[in-house]
């Protein structure tokens, strides 16, 4: 299976101030039944985020990705 992770950060307000410089939500990734991994995800948060944040949730999705092989599709004569 391929999948694809999509981010969201939360106070959503707080994302502007997070720069992912490598995150395994880039690129699809692909997986063997029953797989295990860990992923990297480096970041830096700007230094001009607002004192009042105590607190940044980043988290992740992970949708599977639509084969992008054609597929054969049988026809049906009369």
């Amino acid at each position: 299976m391929v999948g694809q992770a999509i981010p969201s950060v939360a106070p959503s307000t707080t994302a502007k101030y997070l720069q992912k410089t490598q995150c395994f939500c880039f690129t699809p990734q692909t997986f063997k039944a029953e797989e295990q991994r860990e992923f990297t995800v480096r970041f830096i948060v700007a230094p001009d985020l607002p004192q009042e944040v105590d607190r940044m949730t980043l988290a992740y999705s992970m949708y599977t990705v639509a084969d992008a092989e054609p597929k054969r599709v049988a026809a049906v004569g009369k």
